[in-house]
């Protein structure tokens, strides 16, 4: 009866997610006035789809302020965790790479362009070299960018291998590394998945890798470095969340 339920609720948060996302995007590509109002009608969208999965979201650990140009690079296993990035980490970078597998919804491409988000092209080397390029430039001047390790969504309840993308961006830039690990994306919903057991998705933000003295030649073991960092992230909070739900009972003995 629990799972029927669960799966009932993922279903209809899907759903209003996925015929909502064109009326959400039109209005931040054509009615929103700023950046920040327009990321604020995307997040409520989103905020509604966690609301309505009975997903909660706790961060622990402080994102950098404006005018500190660095990297955040984060995992993501789930649609929930892309979730928990809208809702609560977007607001906290300049600019961030998507998938351009969004561009397919309607209104998305200028939506997108509102809210500071660019599309990463997959297969087309010459545009990810110009993206790439952007993105250095803009960490140069102060931005902080907002970038996902993996790739796409893993799947796993663990992290996949990095792509390279997010170390030469720091290392071009000479700038820093923030490792954001998300963790609860999985066991809320997994990929492939309409079932919605509530949860919560813990975001832990890490301490700033530095990146000055490489090159671009150390991007691959850099990018191997910083998977192993949010890995041990990943882990932590898994450790939290199971004591969470299964707290130590202290006994005492009767003197």
């Amino acid at each position: 009866m629990g799972a029927a339920v669960e799966i009932k609720r993922g279903f209809f948060a899907c759903a209003q997610w996925i015929f909502g996302a064109p009326v959400a995007n039109a209005r931040v590509a054509y009615l929103a006035n700023s950046k920040q109002e327009a990321r604020a009608i995307l997040a409520r969208h989103c905020q509604q789809f966690l609301d309505t999965c009975r997903i909660s979201v706790e961060m622990d650990g402080l994102l950098p302020p404006p005018g500190h140009g660095c990297v955040l690079c984060h995992n993501e296993s789930s649609f929930p965790d892309l979730m928990a990035y809208m809702v609560s980490v977007l607001d906290h970078v300049d600019c961030a790479a998507a998938a351009d597998l969004y561009k397919f919804f309607p209104f998305a491409r200028a939506a997108f362009a509102h809210i500071d988000f660019e599309l990463v092209q997959r297969g087309n080397r010459a545009a990810t070299d110009t993206l790439l390029a952007n993105m250095v430039s803009r960490v140069r001047n102060g931005e902080r960018i907002g970038w996902g390790g993996e790739g796409r969504l893993s799947g796993i309840d663990g992290i996949r291998r990095f792509k390279v993308g997010a170390s030469l961006i720091a290392i071009r830039a000479g700038a820093p590394v923030i490792p954001i690990a998300f963790h609860g994306g999985h066991h809320t919903m997994r990929l492939g998945s309409i079932r919605a057991r509530p949860g919560t998705i813990r975001i832990s933000v890490g301490k700033p890798i530095p990146t000055l003295g490489l090159t671009e030649n150390d991007a691959r073991a850099f990018a191997d470095n910083l998977r192993e960092r949010l890995s041990d992230m990943y882990s932590n909070a898994a450790e939290r969340d199971d004591m969470s739900c299964h707290p130590k009972v202290s006994s005492r003995s009767n003197d």
